[in-house]
């Protein structure tokens, strides 16, 4: 959902990304780029960045032609299954199937940031609203873990083996407290 709640994004098996306009029930936009499966979807205002099985971020700015406003991000290896921007909108939280999570700034095509710690797909992340520059990571079925990281330095603050995979993480509103699934 966009952050105004007006607008729905759907990515579909063959790289496509569509949004609907909910109130009118009406598709609005189709968004071309990728060559796979689109499965990892981020709104941050009027710009909506996409990840895909063909291991690309793409980011555009739904109100402007396709591909006028395009930037592409390329680090991940393998399928990018995990996208979230941080509350100030400045950051981008990127995970893969490779293992792998980037931090990206809007300002810059490379990730600021690359950690390697997870042994499995890191599919769940969160960005805390109550500490600015903390994140949280989560790791498949061959990692298991939680793990918090210093966005601002680049430092792994703590890790916790949850004994199983972990597909979703949140962040409460009104606490520093973390639910997960």
């Amino acid at each position: 959902w966009s952050e105004r709640g007006n607008f729905v994004a759907v990515g579909t098996h063959r790289g496509y990304v569509q949004v609907w306009d909910v109130m009118a029930n009406k598709r609005v936009n189709v968004l071309e780029g990728h060559t796979a499966r689109v499965g990892a979807l981020a709104w941050n205002g009027d710009n909506l960045s996409s990840g895909s099985r063909d291991r690309m971020i793409r980011q555009r700015d739904v109100r402007t032609p396709p591909l006028a406003s395009e930037r592409c991000l390329g680090s991940h290896r393998q399928e990018v299954c995990g996208l979230k921007w941080s509350p100030d909108n400045q950051y981008l939280a990127s995970g893969g199937n490779d293992n792998k999570l980037f931090v990206w700034k809007t300002s810059s095509p490379q990730p600021v940031h690359a950690v390697t710690e997870h042994l499995a797909a890191v599919k769940a992340i969160a960005w805390s609203p109550h500490h600015h520059g903390l994140l949280a990571s989560g790791g498949g079925t061959a990692d298991r873990c939680i793990r918090f990281w210093n966005t601002l330095t680049g430092q792994a603050m703590q890790s916790v083996d949850t004994g199983s995979q972990v597909c979703n993480l949140a962040w409460s509103k009104h606490s520093s407290e973390l639910v997960s699934t």
